[in-house]
């Protein structure tokens, strides 16, 4: 496995909106614990601060992620990571979480990084609790906020 992230352009952001959670492969704007890549480039478009990318083993997209500082809530927050259904279960979300991580703790600033997900997200919350991320105690637009200090 050799996981990388690398930048949405004009060469890989048709196949990086068609990766899907979904089981059954087909696209939503909604998926079942997370916003559509699509949705999410358009955001990062719109809104300062993100930062999108292409979850990469070796010349194979697997996922995608868009982390950074959000303005609106003035804080440093992982807010997607996704694995394409196909590639599941196969380590690729520790791994790219990981280097998210990695990425976040060179920010100039970045003491403390946050996120949230849907409190079914049962695997999610394993994986988040398996790097340190801590349960906040508080609960955004239903969903459980997580963080994790840098210090």
């Amino acid at each position: 496995m050799n996981i990388y992230l690398k930048e949405i352009d004009k060469s890989n952001w048709e196949k990086c909106i068609l990766l899907t959670t979904n089981k059954d492969n087909i696209h939503y704007l909604g998926e079942e614990f997370i916003a559509s890549n699509a949705y999410s480039i358009v955001q990062s478009n719109f809104e300062n601060g993100w930062i999108t990318k292409a979850i990469y083993d070796e010349n194979t997209m697997v996922g995608f992620t868009m982390y950074g500082y959000c303005y609106e809530d003035n804080l440093y927050e992982i807010s997607r990571i996704m694995i394409d259904h196909k590639y599941q279960g196969k380590g690729y979300g520790k791994a790219a979480l990981g280097k998210v991580i990695e990425e976040m703790k060179s920010f100039k600033d970045c003491n403390e990084i946050f996120l949230s997900f849907d409190q079914e997200n049962q695997i999610g919350k394993k994986l988040y609790e398996s790097f340190n991320f801590k349960d906040t105690g508080k609960i955004i637009d239903g969903e459980l906020l997580y963080s994790l200090s840098l210090k």
